[in-house]
C-alpha cells in the first residue's frame, strides 16, 4: 500500500518492494539504497535483526521502522540501527515527509564546510565517559533507577547538574530533591541521559570565561529544554517519546556554540561581537557570513555521537524549520518555538520565530501567547 501511495505522492522516487527479509537484503545489495523501510513484524520474524544486518551492509542508508508496539529490549536494539521509528498505522504523507527530511539531514552531516569551520574531525571529542557507562547500563532491559543512579553518582559534576535541573522552577517539584536516585526517579531515564550528554559536551572543551559564559549557556539550555518539553507535551500528549526528544534537543540545541568556543574561539568571539554591535541575533550573523552555523556544527557532533535522527534534525534546524519538509509539529518545531520565546540575557537578541511554518503546523497565535506567559511565570518563580 505504501509503495503505491509513495509513487503517487513522489512519482520521481524509485520504490522497490520486498516481501521477505531475504528479498529485501538482495535488493539492498543490488543497488545503492537511500532509504530502507520495514515493519518490525511479529515473532518468529526478527525485525530488529534485519535492521542490524542492513546497518552492517549499508551504513549510509537511512533506516525507518514501522510497528504497532515495541518492547523495551527491542527498542534498545533499534536505537543503534534505526534512524526513525513510526507507529502503525502510518500516514503516507507523513512517511514521505520523513523520507525527505532524512535526505535533507544527510546532506547536512556530510557537508565538508562543517569540518573546515572547526579545523578537522580530530577537533571533535568522543561521547563522554559517563554517557558511555549509562549506555552500557541501559542496554540491560532490566536496569532500573538504582543502576542508573550508581553511574550518575560516580560523576560529581553530573550529579550537581542533575540536582540543579530537577530543583529548578521549570520542573515544579514540591520539595527540594537532594538524592540522585530520587532525581532519576522524578526525571526518568531518558531525561537523565539527556542531561548527561549536555553536561559531557560542556566539559569536552576547554573554554575561557571571556569566550563563552558556561553558566549562562547552561541556564539557557535548561530553559529551552523545559519549555520545548512542555510545548510538545501539550501538543503530542499521546507520545511521550516526542517530548523526551524535544527535551534532549533543547538541552543540546546550542552545543555547536560550545564546539566553536572550544576549537575556534576567535571566530566565536567575532560572531558575538558583531551580533551585539549590529543588533542582530547570532544566527543572523552566521547566515550573513555564509559559513557553517553553530546549529549545523552541533548537529554534526551529535551525529558522530550516534544520537537519534530526530534530535540531530531538531538541533540542525532550530533556527530554520522552514527548510524541513512539512510543516508538522514535532521536536524540531518545539525547540524552534522555545528558543524564540525564552528570554536572552541583556544585549543579545532572540532568534526570530518563523511564523508561516509555526502556523502551518497548526499552532495558533493564542498558543504562542500562552506559552510566552507560562515562561514569564516560571521565570518570576525562579
Amino acid at each position: 500500500m505504501h509503495r503505491r501511495a509513495l509513487r503517487t505522492v513522489r512519482p520521481e522516487w524509485q520504490v522497490v518492494l520486498a516481501t521477505t527479509a531475504a528479498e529485501a537484503l538482495t535488493a539492498l545489495d543490488a543497488a545503492p539504497t537511500d532509504v530502507f523501510i520495514s515493519e518490525l513484524g511479529k515473532p518468529p520474524f526478527d525485525g530488529a535483526a534485519l535492521f542490524e544486518t542492513v546497518t552492517a551492509r549499508s551504513p549510509a542508508t537511512m533506516r525507518i521502522a514501522l510497528s504497532e508496539f515495541v518492547d523495551k529490549g527491542t527498542a534498545l536494539r533499534l536505537e543503534r540501527s534505526v534512524h526513525r521509528f513510526l507507529h502503525k498505522p502510518c500516514d503516507t504523507y507523513m512517511l514521505a515527509m520523513l523520507i525527505e527530511r532524512s535526505s535533507t539531514l544527510r546532506g547536512i552531516v556530510d557537508d565538508p564546510a562543517i569540518l573546515a569551520a572547526i579545523g578537522g574531525l580530530e577537533a571533535l571529542p568522543r561521547p563522554p565517559i559517563t554517557v558511555q557507562a549509562l549506555e552500557k547500563v541501559l542496554a540491560d532491559p532490566d536496569a532500573g533507577v538504582f543502576a542508573v543512579s550508581a553511574v550518575v553518582s560516580r560523576d560529581a559534576a553530573l550529579t550537581a547538574r542533575l540536582l540543579r535541573v530537577v530543583n529548578s522552577s521549570f520542573f515544579g517539584v514540591s520539595r527540594q530533591v537532594t538524592r540522585v536516585d530520587a532525581a532519576v526517579n522524578f526525571m526518568g531515564v531518558s531525561l537523565v541521559r539527556a542531561i548527561a550528554l549536555a553536561d559531557g559536551a560542556t566539559r569536552s572543551f576547554t573554554i575561557a570565561p571571556d569566550v563563552l559564559d558556561l553558566d549562562e549557556w547552561n541556564m539557557h539550555a535548561i530553559r529551552v529544554a523545559a519549555m520545548a518539553r512542555d510545548i510538545t507535551t501539550a501538543n503530542c500528549s499521546h507520545d511521550r517519546s516526542v517530548a523526551d526528544e524535544a527535551f534532549l534537543a533543547g538541552l543540546l540545541h546550542d552545543v555547536g556554540q560550545i564546539v566553536l568556543a572550544g576549537v575556534a574561539p576567535n571566530r566565536w568571539q567575532a560572531i558575538e561581537r558583531d551580533a551585539r554591535s549590529d543588533a542582530l541575533s547570532v544566527d543572523a550573523i552566521e547566515d550573513r557570513s555564509q559559513t557553517a552555523s553553530h546549529a549545523l556544527i552541533g548537529a554534526y557532533l551529535l551525529s558522530l555521537w550516534g544520537l537519534p535522527a530526530n534530535v540531530i534534525e531538531a538541533v540542525a534546524f532550530h533556527h530554520t524549520p522552514e527548510r524541513l519538509a512539512g510543516p508538522m509539529f514535532d521536536a524540531s518545531l518545539a525547540v524552534h518555538i522555545a528558543d524564540g520565546l525564552v528570554v536572552r540575557t541583556p544585549g543579545r537578541l532572540a532568534p526570530q520565530l518563523h511564523l508561516p511554518t509555526i502556523l502551518g503546523a497548526g499552532v495558533t497565535e493564542a498558543q504562542l501567547s500562552a506559552w510566552r506567559a507560562r515562561f514569564n511565570a516560571m521565570e518570576a518563580a525562579a
